[in-house]
């Protein structure tokens, strides 16, 4: 691969990181998002409520102890000062004022809608995003009562309104730890599906394709069909690419390979049609015959095939002709020579035969080929005129024999007649 197209190859994994890296950041901003909504809208209702409850026990206390409007004033501005940010206000109720009187400001305090809220027994709650704004309505008790005689028990008698930044509210560790093991399993949870998702269209499904065409290639066995993939990796693409070029160089092969095949099928009937063939395994049993061979012999294939081939065998050939054929032909050798069988009625007919042995890739004997021409018409043309050659050999020697003869000599057959005289 060189570097240009290992370069294509670094830039979809790139993209595939900065994409994680940009979702990752995503769902981060989100989920801090949601977080910190979540912290306000929970934790830090219950932590001012907390302080608030402890405002009100000290301010409580001083109350019954004793006070002063100073008093008060003092211990406010001192818990007010305690955080940076934190503002606490407290108003009282009509009933307090009838009896210890209208504090300045208080009116205008009293016209804002969500105090006016907590005066009807209500405890408010707002978030304006930077800053939560706690109200508490302060409810008469049993205790109340015999400070606050024109009070019923439940009634409320004013409220503290109190303020503080929403970055200074405290968590717990617990909390802080829960929250965010919280977060991360669910942002590991959204990444895995994404990852998958990423890795499903850059992997699995393009993998996937190419199985499936494979395995279409090896059903149909449609090698001149083209593999089409889609995929940004570059890898994909290039085994896609060796893939095609494999079924063309695999098509290629195999319209050679049947232009071969029928090639050698002509042969074969142009043997067929001439010649005698036949096959048989290394035990000698019949594997093959051609029409030739049935027709010479006289048996079907049913009555050859499965049997040894000693079924045509001539009892005028000699055993040792056999013994140096077998010795020949397991030895690897072709073997040629004249062989006399006998046809299924008994009648002999005369083969030149050519017997070859058939190896495999481990060049062992599997099998033996026989071809064979037909030579009997012309061996008994042969015998004719060998015996027409020795009668006329005879008589030329009868006639020289009688005319070197130096008296008169005559030549008869068994009847007594004569055949051969001199001329003496």
């Amino acid at each position: 691969m060189d570097n240009h197209k290992f370069s294509k190859t670094k830039s979809v994994f790139l993209k595939f990181m900065l994409a994680m890296l940009f979702i990752v950041l995503v769902i981060s901003y989100i989920s801090s998002s949601y977080a910190k909504n979540y912290v306000s809208d929970n934790f830090a209702q219950n932590e001012v409520k907390k302080i608030s409850d402890l405002v009100f026990e000290v301010i409580y206390t001083k109350m019954e102890d004793g006070w002063s409007r100073d008093d008060l004033k003092t211990i406010i501005t001192r818990l007010t000062n305690l955080e940076h940010g934190l503002k606490i206000k407290t108003y009282r109720s009509e009933a307090v004022e009838e009896v210890y009187g209208v504090r300045i400001g208080d009116a205008k305090a009293k016209e804002d809608p969500l105090v006016q809220k907590a005066f009807r027994g209500e405890s408010v709650f707002f978030d304006n995003g930077k800053n939560v704004r706690y109200i508490q309505p302060m409810l008469v008790q049993d205790k109340c009562i015999q400070c606050h005689a024109n009070t019923s028990i439940g009634d409320v008698n004013g409220v503290i309104d109190m303020e503080i930044p929403i970055n200074d509210i405290k968590l717990s560790l617990n909390t802080i730890i829960t929250y965010f093991l919280v977060f991360v399993l669910v942002l590991g949870i959204i990444m895995f599906f994404i990852f998958q998702i990423m890795i499903n269209k850059l992997f699995i499904t393009p993998i996937s394709t190419i199985a499936n065409s494979i395995k279409n290639f090896e059903v149909n066995k449609d090698y001149k069909a083209e593999l089409k993939c889609s995929s940004k990796l570059l890898e994909l693409n290039i085994l896609v690419d060796a893939f095609n070029n494999l079924l063309s160089k695999v098509s290629q092969s195999i319209q050679e390979h049947d232009k071969k095949n029928q090639m050698l099928e002509e042969y074969k009937k142009v043997i067929d049609m001439s010649t005698i063939v036949s096959k048989t395994n290394v035990k000698g049993i019949i594997t093959y015959v051609n029409d030739q061979f049935c027709k010479i012999s006289g048996y079907s294939p049913d009555e050859l095939i499965g049997k040894n081939h000693n079924i045509v065998r001539s009892p005028n050939m000699p055993k040792e002709a056999f013994a140096d054929l077998w010795a020949t032909i397991k030895q690897g050798n072709p073997w040629h020579g004249i062989v006399e069988n006998k046809k299924k009625n008994g009648e002999s007919y005369f083969l030149n035969v050519t017997i070859m042995p058939l190896f495999n890739q481990n060049h062992e004997i599997v099998e033996y080929i026989a071809i064979r021409d037909d030579i009997t018409e012309f061996r008994n043309l042969q015998m004719t005129q060998m015996k027409d050659n020795v009668n006329d050999a005879l008589e030329i020697k009868y006639d020289e024999v009688l005319e070197d003869i130096p008296v008169y000599a005559i030549v008869v057959n068994k009847d007594c007649i004569i055949e051969h005289a001199n001329n003496l």
